[in-house]
């Protein structure tokens, strides 16, 4: 695999999948140091925040896999530490907070489009205008809210 092929591979195990740089390091054989020069010089950590806002499935889909690399972890080492027990407990009860919201999510993305079909029915220019200048506005706000 040539040195680029690696980095994208790696890039991709980091901001879409969640998995730490020492985990990335690990699976190809890359050195950690080199590893964090990447990130540095690529914006990794912004990367997967982008990705991790844009949708709230993929964090919860990222946040599933660590809880499977440490299940995979304890067992392979035959060893569950109070920490790592913590640990596992703790991203458990985020993954069924989180999943109890992002039920709601697709719902409402349903509402919102059948919404704004039914105004591109109805509204005229004058009122189209107004409406999507308010719902920038309320999706500015939005994105404000989460950084």
């Amino acid at each position: 695999m040539k040195s680029q092929e690696i980095r994208s591979a790696e890039e991709n195990c980091f901001v879409r999948e969640g998995r730490t740089l020492a985990q990335v390091a690990a699976r190809l054989g890359v050195s950690h140091h080199t590893l964090v020069l990447w990130s540095r010089k690529g914006g990794w950590v912004k990367r997967r925040q982008e990705f991790q806002r844009e949708s709230p499935q993929a964090a919860l889909d990222i946040l599933k896999g660590q809880r499977e690399l440490q299940i995979k972890d304890i067992h392979q080492t035959k060893v569950a530490t109070p920490e790592a027990i913590d640990a596992l407990h703790k991203l458990t009860m985020l993954i069924d907070k989180m999943e109890s919201r992002t039920e709601a999510i697709g719902p409402m993305l349903d509402t919102f489009e059948r919404f704004a079909q039914f105004v591109g029915a109805n509204a005229d220019d004058a009122d189209l205008a107004v409406i999507s200048d308010w719902t920038e506005k309320f999706l500015d706000e939005l994105r404000r809210r989460c950084r």
